[in-house]
């Protein structure tokens, strides 16, 4: 009863009066129903009518029914500042409960014959040589030049938004931290070396996907989503990895899926997988989160035209903390954004749109050099996607030293 004295407190109750969601009226009835059947049970196994199994099977039943239909706030439960969709701050309890994803790996495996053929009919060789000859004998020095000039020009700073120009990037900061050194933050050096620095990718929404080409034909299991992991974000982040292990790079795509069964607690759940694997890892040089850009416009195709090469656009998303938890990496994670979005703007103009900083956390905090990329949007098509991670482990070629 020690999680019902929690969701009845006062300060909560106040909390759920004020909801839309929920009717007092009817917690009130959920809640006397509950109490009066433990009584009930109680009073049963007292005559010796059931078993304690039984009865505690009753009694975690009634628990998980009773929190179906209570939102709660992120003050109360961290899981609910943790979400990418609009940073919505409520959360059901139920959604804690609800655990099935995480082992229906057999909905993500991938299938090695598909892959296979991918790499049998891949159309992609030639425009990889397009994008991979852009960048050949590029480096910092080269891109940047020996005097490098930043210039930040601050075009908006009102209540909801921050309108930042930082050289040729645009940046959209919507979050409380409105005295960010963009400049400083932009000159500093960063020290990575392919010997040392791991990276470690995953993805929190696993199942988004994109429109369907003349390469890739597949079933839908929702609105551009997918379980096949073929087709899904799991398979643009193998893209990434694979291209990032031609260069060198010691890469671990962690495949866990995390948004199978229920949407919302998907930040909860990657936020365990990025601590496993961590722990696996020993440390890692850089996270990145691969995700595509979720909007009501299920036909929203955000690309740009790269020398004849049709190029998903990306968009960094980054989390300064919240109210609830501070992410002491924030200051690090931007200077590699920078760093990333500065050279795509010279080398790869228009890969990346308007980057977005929010008082979010999208496990950041977790480790330095954390990112969240989203890849394309739902309209653009794998083939796009996949080009554009030819663009993203190219830049990071440039950025780890060997």
């Amino acid at each position: 009863m020690k999680i019902t004295a929690v969701f009845l407190s006062k300060k909560n109750s106040n909390k759920i009066k004020n909801s839309r969601i929920i009717n007092d009226k009817i917690i009130n009835n959920k809640v006397n129903r509950f109490v009066d059947n433990i009584q009930n049970v109680s009073h049963v196994e007292k005559k010796g009518g059931i078993s304690k199994v039984t009865f505690l099977l009753i009694f975690l039943f009634g628990i998980v029914i009773f929190a179906k239909s209570i939102p709660f706030s992120s003050k109360v439960i961290y899981f609910g500042s943790n979400f990418r969709q609009a940073d919505k701050n409520n959360v059901k309890i139920s959604d804690l409960f609800n655990i099935y994803g995480l082992y229906n790996k057999e909905n993500y495996l991938f299938n090695e014959e598909v892959i296979e053929k991918k790499e049998e009919l891949d159309p992609q060789k030639d425009a990889m040589e397009i994008l991979d000859s852009i960048v050949k004998d590029q480096n910092e020095q080269t891109v940047f030049g020996e005097n490098r000039q930043v210039n930040v020009e601050i075009t908006e700073n009102s209540k909801n938004i921050q309108r930042v120009n930082l050289n040729k990037m645009k940046i959209l900061n919507y979050s409380s931290k409105r005295e960010i050194d963009f400049k400083s933050l932009a000159v500093s050096n960063i020290t990575l070396t392919k010997k040392s620095d791991k990276i470690l990718l995953y993805n929190t929404h696993t199942s988004e996907s994109y429109a369907n080409s003349d390469m890739y034909k597949f079933e839908y299991s929702g609105a551009r989503r997918s379980q096949d992991a073929n087709y899904n974000m799991l398979s643009v982040a193998q893209k990434l990895k694979s291209n990032l292990d031609s260069k060198g790079f010691e890469v671990l795509h962690d495949t866990t899926p995390h948004d199978y069964g229920t949407y919302t607690s998907s930040y909860a759940r990657s936020r365990i997988t990025v601590k496993n694997a961590l722990a696996t890892m020993g440390n890692a040089g850089i996270i990145i989160d691969v995700h595509r850009d979720a909007i009501a416009d299920l036909d929203f195709r955000p690309s740009v035209d790269i020398k004849g090469v049709k190029v998903a656009q990306c968009m960094l998303v980054m989390g300064v903390g919240t109210d609830v938890t501070e992410n002491p990496y924030y200051e690090e994670n931007l200077k590699l954004a920078f760093k990333i979005q500065q050279l795509a703007d010279e080398l790869y103009p228009g890969l990346f749109r308007p980057m977005i900083i929010r008082d979010s956390i999208y496990n950041q905090d977790l480790n330095k050099y954390s990112l969240l990329i989203e890849i394309g949007a739902s309209g653009n098509t794998l083939d796009e996607a996949y080009l554009s991670t030819r663009c993203i482990s190219n830049l990071l070629n440039i950025i780890y030293k060997d």
